[in-house]
């Protein structure tokens, strides 16, 4: 009763595992109508109910973000819809079951966005289905400040191709993408490229310490990092965990956030670290 007497009032929903296909949901979807930012991603069911539909249609000359999960045999229904709010400036798309086959609704859904800030991908999309969507990314590079990859198969060569002419990115995520060593190499010198870039976030990867190491020149210029859930072999890891920052040199660097653990008896100790630039104005 509340949303259908103050809907109009509305900016921002939330309907992160709502169950939407609910009678009560349905109630008060036709007087949402001025919402600027809609969140619809993590759904029990990926499947594009009318309700969603209808709430994306009536809400297209509003909405500035929109966050939507859907699957491959769906993605097809949603992108009409979504092309029809061309006043989106972020939009984050998929689900860790998507794939290439809907890499080119992406890149449909892309095409008639003319001044896209933030972008997020979710999926097994791997560099031959991506290679479309780059396309769509490169061509919104003067206005796109974050980028997020959750899940995807994508190159480090891929990622190292694209990044460089992204001259405004502020912030770079990735997350579950599975590179290691040489590939983290590779990407860490196409980053060092953007000077405008303030924030970097590394989730569930695995290094070496010579490739971490390799973080020392970047983090220079970057304002704040945070490193999740790394994967690194014993052997290589700093007898105390103090020891990371002093080792890379980071003299400028305060580390706000740190944690370690690992089995005794395996190969591999998992760290999580979190670095803010004490130099950067910018934060």
């Amino acid at each position: 009763r509340i949303l259908e007497t103050y809907g109009s009032q509305v900016g921002e929903v939330n309907l992160n595992d709502t169950d939407i296909d609910k009678d009560s949901t349905s109630t008060f979807v036709a007087s949402l109508q001025q919402i600027k930012q809609l969140k619809v991603a993590n759904l029990p069911t990926l499947r594009p109910s009318p309700d969603v539909i209808k709430l994306i249609r009536q809400n297209k000359n509003s909405l500035r973000y929109l966050d939507v999960g859907t699957s491959d045999e769906d993605i097809a229904t949603l992108a009409p819809c979504i092309q029809e709010c061309t006043r989106l400036t972020g939009i984050g798309i998929g689900h860790r079951s998507l794939t290439n086959t809907s890499a080119p609704a992406v890149a449909a859904i892309l095409s008639g966005l003319h001044q896209l800030h933030e972008f997020s991908l979710t999926g097994q999309i791997d560099d031959s289905g991506f290679a479309m969507v780059a396309k769509e990314l490169q061509r919104c590079s003067s206005s796109l400040v974050y980028l997020d990859f959750f899940w995807t198969r994508l190159s480090s060569s891929v990622l190292s191709s694209l990044l460089p002419s992204l001259d405004h990115l502020r912030r770079f995520t990735l997350i579950g993408n599975k590179l290691c060593d040489d590939g983290l190499r590779e990407l860490f010198g196409a980053l060092r490229k953007l000077k405008s870039l303030e924030k970097l976030q590394f989730f569930d990867i695995g290094v070496t310490w010579q490739s971490l190491k390799d973080l020392e020149q970047l983090l220079q210029d970057v304002g704040n990092l945070m490193l999740c859930r790394v994967v690194m072999e014993k052997s290589s890891f700093p007898a105390v965990g103090e020891d990371i920052a002093k080792t890379l040199n980071l003299s400028s660097m305060k580390c706000v956030k740190r944690s370690c653990e690992g089995n005794v008896y395996g190969r591999t100790v998992t760290f999580q670290m979190k670095f803010v630039n004490s130099r950067s104005q910018r934060l």
